[in-house]
């Protein structure tokens, strides 16, 4: 089984609407290729969900991670694929994409997550849960 932690990191634009940050990779997905995620990655052996995401959001994103609390977990797009969604704060300052891992990376409300090319889990994810976060 492959455990995976996904981040899901909001802000309030100037309309004081919340947004979530979303990214895509470069990586080749087949038929996923180019849709958009929260910043996830998998649990190395040794490692903590938590130390997991402290690494990732470092590597992807420079960013900082603050605190995290576990909203779900949920089977992934892949087969035996557990996905474990944490809503997390962050320290935005220092933000720096990684280009060599995503091509894009952006915040988006959820009338513009629903007009984008979305891994299946995180329409999911979205669609059942984002009201409640």
């Amino acid at each position: 089984m492959t455990y995976v932690v996904v981040a899901v990191i909001s802000r309030l634009n100037t309309n004081s609407e919340e947004e979530f940050l979303l990214a895509s990779s470069k990586s080749d997905f087949g038929e996923f290729t180019g849709c958009y995620y929260p910043p996830s990655g998998h649990v190395e052996i040794g490692e903590t969900e938590e130390g997991a995401l402290r690494r990732e959001l470092q590597e992807e994103l420079a960013l900082e991670l603050k605190g995290a609390k576990r909203i779900c977990e949920l089977p992934g797009d892949l087969p035996d694929e557990i996905c474990c969604f944490y809503k997390c704060s962050v320290d935005m300052e220092n933000l720096i994409v990684n280009k060599d891992e995503l091509d894009d990376v952006g915040f988006f409300t959820i009338a513009e997550i629903n007009n984008l090319k979305l891994w299946p889990l995180t329409k999911r994810f979205f669609e059942n849960y984002a009201s409640h976060l």
